[in-house]
Formats: C-alpha cells, structure tokens, sequence
C-alpha cells in the first residue's frame, strides 16, 4: 500500500512540474529595418476611392506598408445588415487592382479609428518611427482576424 501511495505522489510530483512550464512562447516576428518599410499613401489613396465606390460604403480609411493594404468601412443604417457582403465586395474591389498585395478589411468602429489616426499622421508627415508605424498596423491587422 505504501508502494502505490508512493508512486502516486512521485507522478503527482511530475504532473506539477511539468504543468508549471506555461505555454510555449511563440517566435515573435522580427521586425524590418527602418529603410525596408516603405509607405504608400498615394496607393491608400486609391484604395480608399475603391472602397467608397461600394454601394453601402459610407466612408473608407486605408493604409499602405510594403505589400500590406489594411482598410476599414464605415457602413450604417440598414446597409449593416449586408455587412459581410459589402466587405466582401471592398475586397474583392481592391484585390483586382492590386493582386499581388495582402489585403484586410473591417468594419469595426475602434480599428476604423485608429487606422484613420495612423492614416492622418501619415499625410501630415508626423511619423517618428516607421517600425512602431508597422507594428501598430500590424496589431490592427491580427486584431482584424485576417
């Protein structure tokens, strides 16, 4: 009996050890150096007149880095209910003229606000650091779900 008791409490011992690592870290993304991002407002500018151009679309905010074009819609009334479809179609609009880029889109009001915010500090020229840029529109876009 006191064998067993034991054997249990050594694998209970192994269990907790074991159990304490916590999860395992992800590799983080390293990011770019400062003279491989690149910005492209004049492209954002595009992407912005083709998302105003889908019916339902109130208004659109878009920034560019590299190959990555985030977007957002403002959509009210009872076009909300099309929702889905009318950011399928931004989409779909924007991956015609621009194929060979990653594109997301959203609808969210407080991602829509923060991509118009990076978007205006860009216009203005107020952008100290082109890595904090690029990792603030990198967390918009995980925070876009794709």
């Amino acid at each position: 009996m006191k064998y067993k008791r034991s054997i249990i409490f050594a694998i209970l011992i192994l269990l907790l050890l074991t159990g304490c690592a916590g999860p395992a870290k992800k590799p983080q993304q390293k990011p770019l150096p400062e003279k491989d991002i690149k910005v492209y407002p004049q492209t954002a500018e595009q992407v912005k007149a083709l998302a105003n151009g889908v019916d339902g679309v109130d208004e659109s905010t878009a920034v560019v880095i590299n190959n990555n074009i985030s977007a957002a819609v403002k959509v009210s009334r009872f076009d909300r209910l099309r929702l889905k479809k009318i950011k399928q179609r931004v989409h779909s609009s924007i991956k015609k003229q621009f194929p060979e880029h990653e594109i997301r889109v959203t609808s969210d009001k407080k991602l829509f606000a923060q991509l118009q915010q990076i978007e205006a500090q860009i216009n203005e020229g107020k952008i100290k650091s082109l890595s904090k840029l690029e990792q603030q529109v990198n967390k918009i876009n995980k925070d876009m779900k794709g």
